[in-house]
């Protein structure tokens, strides 16, 4: 599952939220990349908590936002590969995947709104499975 306008070269931002953020046990992988901390943000949804990976899906309820940072990808196409892996999705197979990669809209902190991909959490995911 990949909803969204355009292909996946066509946007170069990612949204996280969990343990992809600076500071945080996964965040090596965006270093190790390249990618670049743009802003801090937030984006309509719910966390959902399973311990040690915590996981957020998409909410249309008032008022509930999660927030994180926001990220510009140097090379999409290659760079969501590899992130791809990391959080356990499987673009062929999303019903498999622990987190399934989706378009998401961005509010950043000056009010501005950017699209960016973003991991919720998956169908396996939220049986409580590990992630990692």
């Amino acid at each position: 599952m990949i909803p969204g306008p355009g292909g996946t070269a066509e946007c170069h931002l990612l949204f996280v939220y969990g343990t992809l953020r600076r500071g945080f046990e996964l965040h090596h992988h965006l270093a190790r990349l390249g990618a670049r901390f743009r802003t801090e943000g937030k984006v309509a949804a719910e966390l959902i908590d399973r311990g040690r990976y915590p996981g957020a899906r998409p909410s249309g309820r008032k008022g509930k936002w999660v927030r994180g940072e926001l990220f510009q990808l140097r090379h999409p196409a290659r760079d969501l590969r590899v992130l791809d892996e990391v959080e356990g999705f499987i673009p062929a197979a999303s019903a498999r995947s622990e987190f399934v990669r989706a378009a998401v809209e961005v509010i950043m902190k000056n009010g501005a709104r950017e699209r960016a991909w973003v991991y919720w959490r998956g169908a396996r995911g939220a049986t409580g499975d590990p992630h990692g």
